[in-house]
Parts: structure tokens; sequence; C-alpha cells
């Protein structure tokens, strides 16, 4: 089956056909009968009431960049963080970080702040690589900063709480943010020409208490929807999907408080939105049918079996999965990955003794390592669109110490895991 999938794709034809049609063929060859089999697990996972704040999470990401809230939030933080070494740099990681908070995507991530981004520092004469780099990897974060599209999916094939893996995102994103933010100020105390401060410029110039203070109402928007998605999942107060869709709702109030919403920005974001969701529901029910297929012939229950056989270490299992995620990033998609894989490797994992809220955690950090190599790695993709870039290689170049920074993430998960457990342990409800 895996065979045949690799030779359809290197066809052309699309990750959720693939999966899909060889899930079906594999079926009817076993048992025809169990073709209904298939369509019980596409109908489950469509009306998934946890799938359900997708969309909302995306059409909340489409607002705030369509309607300019994301500009105005990226030139008012400039302000606050410029004095560090490495200067509008650390902006990139932290606007991407607080971005992540409201976004759920990595791509979208990379591509509101990358579009903000890119133009000012490049006035500046930034150093393109580091540029590139530092928002491909910023915009990593999309996905491990709650909420996260990933986590949401790994939540409703694994059967854990979104809300535990949204609260286990939290710290180590924090933490990624601050490593990727350590890099930056050593490597321009090195090497002061990647972030040339232009005294005459606008964005340079010593900032005032009075312009500090005015900044707030370019970012407190931001920050209020953010506080209010996080609060109400730790606190209790709303499940996912319902903190989404009235962040939604707040998204267009402060959008149309500060005179940059309309009817035009409303139709663009839902039909942006909906594009996004039917292409990633697509991917799932795809790969539901080829897991279910897996299941029937036995392959899962198989794989796991002869894997917990073997005579290694956990700890060895888990240097393997993660060299194989590792692997698979450079050549498929985050989302297609994770619901190709979750099928064998969860079971292993979870009879490992691993935790699953930790193993989701890890999940996605591999999964922000594959948007980030090449040559499937979205997020350099997008970011040499934004930029107008001819030279692919540079993207890639200034994107490659971020991959092993992330790689000393999920090193740091491994030895550290209460890093990712600590604050679901703390939270009021589990949802």
């Amino acid at each position: 089956m895996f065979f045949a999938l690799f030779i359809l794709l290197l066809t052309g034809m699309p990750i959720a056909c693939g999966l899909g049609l060889i899930g079906l063929v594999s079926l009817t060859v076993l048992n025809p009968d169990l073709v209904q089999g298939a369509a019980h697990a596409i109908w489950t996972n469509s009306t998934s009431f946890v799938l359900s704040c997708v969309p909302l999470y995306i059409f909340l990401g489409e607002i705030v960049q369509r309607s300019g809230l994301s500009g105005r939030f990226y030139r008012a933080l400039t302000l606050w963080v410029r004095w560090l070494p490495g200067g509008l740099l650390h902006t990139n990681i932290v606007a991407c970080a607080l971005f992540s908070a409201i976004s759920g995507s990595s791509v979208g991530t990379a591509a509101a702040i990358g579009a903000v981004a890119i133009p000012e520092l490049g006035k500046l004469k930034y150093d393109k690589k580091i540029i590139y780099g530092s928002l491909a990897a910023g915009g990593t974060l999309g996905i491990l900063i709650p909420p996260s599209i990933p986590m949401i999916i790994y939540g409703a094939l694994t059967e854990q709480s979104v809300g535990h893996l949204f609260m286990a995102g939290f710290i180590p994103g924090i933490v990624m943010g601050v490593i990727f933010m350590i890099y930056i100020g050593i490597h321009a105390k090195i090497n002061p020409s990647i972030a040339p401060i232009s005294p005459i410029s606008d964005v340079s110039s010593k900032p005032t208490a009075r312009g500090l203070i005015f900044s707030l109402k370019d970012i407190l928007p931001i920050l209020i929807i953010m506080g209010f998605i996080l609060g109400g999942l730790y606190f209790g107060w709303a499940t996912p999907t319902e903190v989404a869709a009235i962040g939604v709702l707040m998204s267009i109030f402060f959008s149309a408080i500060l005179r940059s919403f309309n009817w035009r920005t409303l139709m663009e974001s839902a039909a942006s939105s909906v594009r996004v969701t039917s292409m990633v529901l697509f991917v799932i029910l795809g790969a539901q049918i080829f897991s279910f297929a897996l299941f029937s012939w036995g392959a899962t229950r198989e794989m796991a079996a002869q894997v917990l056989s073997q005579q290694f270490s956990p700890l060895t299992i888990w240097v393997i999965v993660i060299l194989f995620y590792l692997f698979l990033g450079c050549f498929i998609d985050a989302i297609s990955m994770m619901v190709l894989t979750l099928g064998v490797v969860y079971p292993i994992m979870v009879g490992l003794g691993f935790d699953p809220i930790w193993f989701g955690v890890n999940l996605v950090l591999l999964l922000e390592i594959g948007l980030v190599t090449p040559p499937v790695g979205m997020n350099l993709y997008t970011i040499k669109a934004i930029a107008k870039e001819p030279d692919f290689g540079l993207v890639v170049k200034g994107s490659f110490p971020f991959v092993i920074l992330l790689i000393i993430g999920v090193v740091l998960l491994t030895i550290f895991p209460d890093l990712a457990l600590w604050l679901p342990q703390k939270m009021f409800t589990a949802y």
C-alpha cells in the first residue's frame, strides 16, 4: 500500500486522492463489505465537533491578516524590541510568537508577518538570509503555540484532549521563541553587519515614552484576543471551538474600531478559510480511509507488535521515530505526514509508555522542522514568494541554523518532559 501510494504521488496525484484511492482498492481486495466501514470512518471524522474549530481558527487568522491588524501590530512591536542585539530581527520572532496565539497555522503566521517585515527590514539593509530564516522559523511557532490546527487534528485522531494539547504546546513554544532570539542576539554580536542600524531611519530612532504608550493601541487588540483564547482554555471558560468562535467576533470588532474592516475583507477571509479547510479535511478523510484499510489488513497491529517485541529501549525507538519524521518532512507536507503515520506510530509510542500529550507536542515540533526543510518546506516557499526572491537557496541557507535549533528543542523536551506536561496538569477544566 505504501509503495503504491509512493508511485501515485510521483505521478503528481494529490495526496488526499492517493490515500483515499489506495485505501478503497485495498479494502475492496480484502473484503468489499469493508467499504461500508470506511464510509463510517469518513462520516465520524467529517462530523467531529473537535474538528469544527479548524475553520474558525483559520477564519480568525485571515481576518487579522487581511484587515491590516497584523501589519499594525508588527510595526508597533518594533518600538519595544529593537534595542536588543539583532534589532528588528527579534520583532520577527516576537511577532510570530504572539500572532501564533490567534492563527493556528505556520504558513499563515509566516505570510502575515513576512508581508510586513520583509519590506521594512529590506529598507534597513538587514542581511537577507537572516531575515528569511527568522521569518520561516518564527512562522513554525504557529503550530506549536496554541491554537494549533495540527494539534486539533492530532486530538481528533487520537481522542486526546485538544485543550490539554494546546496548553502543553505553550511553554515549549515560548522556549523555542527564546532560543531563536538568543541565537539571533549572539549572531548579531559576532557579526553586527547582519542587523545594521540606520540613524536616519524612522524605525530605528530612539523610542519615547509617549511613542511606546501610543503604540499599545495597535498591540493590545492582538494581546486581548490571545489572552482570551489562552485564558478561556486554561480556566475552563469555554471549549476550543467556543473560544475560536468568540475570537472571530473579537477580531471583527477590533478591525471595525480601527476602521480597517469592510465587506470585502469579510468575504475574502471567508473564501480563503473555506479553501484551506476543504484541503485540510480532504487530506484527513483520505488518510482515514488509508488507515482503516491498514487496520483491516492487520498491518497496524502487526507493525506495532513487531516493534514492541524487539529488544530496543524506548529511547532508542524514539530516536528512530525522530529520524523517520525528519526524513519524511523533506518530502511530505506537515498535515499529510501526521495523518498518514499516526495510525502506526501512535500505538507504538503509547505502547512503549510515552505520554500521548507529550508525544503530540514533540510530533508538532518535528512537523515544524519539515516546514523549513527543502524540497517541500512550505514556510520556505511562502517566504520566497512574499520576498519575490529568485534565489531559493538563500532562503534555505538562512533557515538551516533554525532547523538545528528546532532539533535542540526536541532534545530538550525529551530530557525535560515536564516542559510540555506541567501546564496541562494545572488546568482547571479538561476538554
